[in-house]
């Protein structure tokens, strides 16, 4: 039935142009093409037209983009970064960052759209365009990706904690100190000792000594790492958005936002969705303020307490939820995702029983779910260059010989200069990795494996916009130390190559799928590719040093070993891990490896299954995602937006579900605004407040 269903919801889309409401196909069925069938997508080797969207009537020539405006962007990141730190690391939540749609971005944007309302009537000069707006929040978005919980404060943690908290006990200083890269650290103990007990500022020339030369050198190294993503998402911009019209599921909500030609703001639905889920948020958070009140939980909840026999038990942590903006994200993802992501979910959870049952668990995280997602990412990737093999073919003839139809005007850079700037921006990395210690081989075999898993990530985001997605521990510093042993690397390369561990410990904050996720926003609305390219680019200069800054400043006014929520947990876990790698070197873990080729070889079998069945429920991304930690928070409304998606279009039509649409942005809308509010509040009055997402 369900299979029956599929085809028939993709039959739908066809007949209706293959869109959902004002974004491009979940799926094509062009059963002609000749270079083979993405994930999502058939796609032939004839350009087709890019999807279409609305465009506003800006007050200066179309679409346009005024310089000032990109200043104003700039500007606003420094407070918001501000915000996020606080948030995610001085109080206990929300944790906007770790959403795949930041909620204080989308804050942001709707203050900006009631800042901007008068301004339209009264000094139409002075007021914003879409384009406009759409670029503040994009360089909004990469701002708070870098403050992010998973980004930068995770590298302040890593830089002085060794020399601030090694002794006699752990012995870290006598076991790996002679092997770190000192440059990229602060070494200097009197200088942190405000950093980690407070009351101190760190506006003092022996704190700004110490910490200015290691930040700079790290902004160079992230401004690298963020170029190449934007070399990538320039080199398949035009296949991902005009070829295969992928969906790009997280941008709907802001491109509605910001629409004047449609009545999105006046719909009945929305409010109500806005009302029901900022209802919701208001309540809980009196009931917060004063417990006599009542509340309506919908956080997670743990169900292990109430399986106590065994092998049931084995499940481990499962919590279940009803966050409201979790199930108006999902309504808008394809159903075979959604269903993919809470049926794969499950079927890690009863590998999980079975290990248990057979006794399979005694060995060591055993049955590697980590492993086997990892091996779905690559297989993904090798199948996405596969079938675009004759985009790239055609790329390379343009940019060497200026040869064949496809065109990169209006692109962000020219298909020569973003070839050469991959070239140049991944031997820089490589080399700033040699530099600081790590063998040369090590280094280039790190830096493929995490632009490998980058492309995956935003490959997973453009065509189906997960809520989530963490990848805990399945970064290179991981597959490297699994697959080939500690004891294949030196003690140097293993000391930088523990600084992976700042931006591959978690991909919920990655800031490559936003990359190319604000190209598709410019696209949308006719704005500059180069502007917009230049916008991220001085964003992330910004958003770098005001991420630093952030922490650090608040550092030395809290404390971050006293005042701050885990303030030290990450440099605990960092050099915790470290001292073991140095210390007791470990072989090659054949079972990892196994557990990779495994993941590898379900999630081929999975894309074979969607070329060769239309109605295949089962999506391959949805294997490799839901084995990550943030699907345990979100399996259950995943569930609940799937089976209201199922019955809106089993039972009603396409119209049907667009005519819904408004209902469920609201959900999302109404959450991030309340949450961010209660947020805002408690930061401003230092009151304990209710946090919609997270602890």
């Amino acid at each position: 039935m369900l299979g029956e269903f599929h085809l028939q919801q993709l039959r739908a889309e066809q007949e209706a142009g293959g869109r959902v409401p004002n974004a491009p196909a979940h799926r094509e069925t062009d059963c002609s093409a000749q270079e083979g069938e993405s994930l999502g997508a058939m796609h032939t080797t004839q350009e087709r037209p890019a999807p279409t969207e609305t465009v506003t009537d800006a007050p200066l020539s179309p679409a346009g983009v005024r310089w000032w405006t990109v200043l104003a962007g700039l500007m606003l990141i420094v407070p918001n970064n501000y915000w996020v730190v606080y948030m995610e690391k001085v109080r206990t939540g929300p944790y906007p960052t770790t959403i795949s749609i930041f909620a204080n971005c989308v804050f942001l944007l709707v203050a900006l759209l009631v800042l901007n309302a008068p301004l339209r009537r009264w000094l139409p000069r002075l007021a914003l365009n879409r384009a406009e707006l759409l670029t503040i929040y994009a360089m909004q978005c990469i701002g708070s990706a870098l403050a992010g919980l998973d980004m930068i404060p995770v590298l302040v943690q890593m830089m002085g904690h060794p020399f601030q908290f090694s002794n006699e006990s752990n012995g870290w200083m006598a076991t790996f100190g002679q092997y770190l890269p000192r440059e990229l650290m602060v070494t200097d103990v009197d200088a942190l000792r405000g950093y980690y007990q407070g009351n101190d500022t760190l506006y003092r020339w022996e704190h700004l000594r110490a910490w200015v030369p290691p930040v700079m050198r790290w902004i160079v190294f992230i401004f690298a790492l963020m170029f190449v993503m934007l070399c990538l998402s320039s080199l398949l911009r035009k296949l991902w958005v005009e070829r295969e019209r992928l969906t790009f599921p997280i941008v709907i909500l802001p491109l509605k936002m910001t629409e004047e030609r449609t009545p999105f703001w006046r719909s009945p639905l929305l409010w109500a969705g806005i009302l029901l889920a900022g209802g919701i948020d208001t309540l809980n958070g009196l009931n917060y303020l004063v417990p006599s009140l009542p509340a309506l939980n919908v956080k997670h909840q743990d169900l292990l307490p109430y399986i106590t026999s065994k092998p049931w038990n084995a499940i481990g942590w499962t919590p279940y939820s009803f966050y409201p903006f979790v199930i108006g994200l999902g309504y808008l993802l394809p159903l075979d995702l959604v269903f993919s992501c809470w049926f794969f979910y499950l079927f890690w959870k009863a590998e999980l029983v079975v290990s248990n049952a057979m006794a399979w668990d005694t060995t060591p995280d055993f049955p590697f779910i980590r492993e086997q997602a990892f091996g779905g990412y690559v297989a993904i990737l090798v199948f996405l260059t596969w079938t675009a093999r004759g985009y790239l073919k055609a790329v390379w003839q343009k940019a060497w010989h200026g040869t064949g139809d496809l065109s990169d005007a209006g692109e962000a850079m020219s298909y020569r200069a973003t070839l050469l700037g991959l070239v140049v921006g991944v031997a820089f990395l490589v080399s700033f990795l040699w530099y600081h210690g790590m063998s040369p081989l090590w280094a280039m075999l790190a830096v493929a494996i995490y632009f490998a898993l980058t492309l995956a990530v935003m490959r997973m985001r453009a065509e189906l916009g997960p809520p989530v997605h963490d990848l805990h521990f399945s970064g290179p510093d991981h597959v490297i130390t699994r697959a080939f042993g500690t004891v294949a690397l030196d003690g140097r390369s293993l000391a930088v190559l523990n600084f992976f561990y700042w931006f591959n410990r978690a991909y919920r904050s990655h800031p490559g799928p936003i990359v190319i996720e604000s190209q598709r926003i410019a696209g949308s609305v006719g704005a500059s590719q180069q502007r917009m390219a230049v916008a991220l680019m001085l964003a992330v200069l910004v958003g770098g040093l005001s991420s630093f800054w952030a922490f650090v400043h608040l550092g030395y006014q809290m404390g971050t070993a006293s005042r701050f929520f885990q303030g030290i947990w990450f440099g605990n876990e960092a050099y915790n891990r470290l001292a073991t790698w140095v210390g007791t070197p470990s072989e090659p873990n054949a079972r990892a490896n196994w557990a990779m080729a495994v993941g590898f070889g379900i999630c081929s079998l999975l894309m074979f299954l969607r070329l060769k069945l239309l109605w295949f429920p089962f999506h391959p991304i949805g294997f490799a995602i839901s084995g990550s930690w943030a699907m345990n928070l979100v399996w259950l409304p995943l569930m609940i937006a799937w089976l209201i998606k199922w019955l809106v279009l089993h039972y009603g039509s396409l119209q049907t579900y667009r005519r819904f649409e408004p209902f469920f942005l609201g959900l999302m809308l109404g959450e991030f605004i309340v949450g961010s509010v209660w947020s805002l509040l408690g930061m401003v009055y230092d009151l304990p407040t209710y946090s919609f997402w997270g602890a």
